[in-house]
């Protein structure tokens, strides 16, 4: 499961950070980036229930034992930074924009939106070219509550860096999977 969550970790960071993907882009490169953001919270979460998982079983923690001291307090650390970031934002922020959508929290903001909120419908003959630009400011005020318009900015750079201290599990996963092969004879 781990090298699965690994490789679309890495998968929704590309999308994340990409100056352009085409065909991705129609609708635009907010949208696309704040598409993959939200799915790599959901990978996120599911990396820190299976790292936390491993951690209970006897034969994973005897395998880790034999790892070199770095490397087991290194997968301690994101465990804990991991765990720390679920229940400070990360699961908070899964369930209500990554895992699904809130309803409730989707029909408040709706209420509450500022009227300064604009976003583009852009309509055509074609269904592939209609596109709903203005998904991503909804999703966007979703997640910024009720931050006062001026500070929206250092808001949401706050919650990407957030995110982005998180990305230290790809070399906790792949310490993990050298580990298993390790203690396989797997060498």
């Amino acid at each position: 499961m781990l090298c699965i969550l690994r490789e679309d970790l890495l998968l929704e960071l590309q999308g994340i950070v990409s100056d352009g993907l085409q065909k991705l882009d129609d609708n635009s490169t907010g949208y696309r980036r704040t598409y993959f953001w939200r799915n790599f919270l959901r990978t996120l979460e599911e990396i820190r229930n299976v790292l936390n998982k491993l951690n209970a079983n006897s034969s994973f923690r005897r395998a880790l034992s034999g790892e070199p001291h770095e490397v087991q307090e290194a997968l301690r650390q994101v465990m804990r930074t991991l765990n720390k970031a679920s229940h400070a934002f990360l699961r908070g922020l899964r369930n209500k924009i990554g895992g699904h959508l809130d309803r409730p929290l989707i029909q408040q903001t709706l209420d509450d939106m500022h009227a300064r909120r604009e976003g583009l419908f852009q309509v055509g003959e074609i269904r592939e070219k209609i596109r709903y630009q203005f998904a991503g400011e909804i999703l966007w005020a979703a997640v910024l509550g009720g931050v006062p318009p001026e500070q929206e900015e250092v808001k949401i750079d706050e919650i990407l860096k957030r995110s982005a201290d998180l990305m230290p599990v790809v070399v906790a996963i792949d310490d993990v999977v050298a580990c298993y092969g390790r203690s396989r004879g797997l060498r």
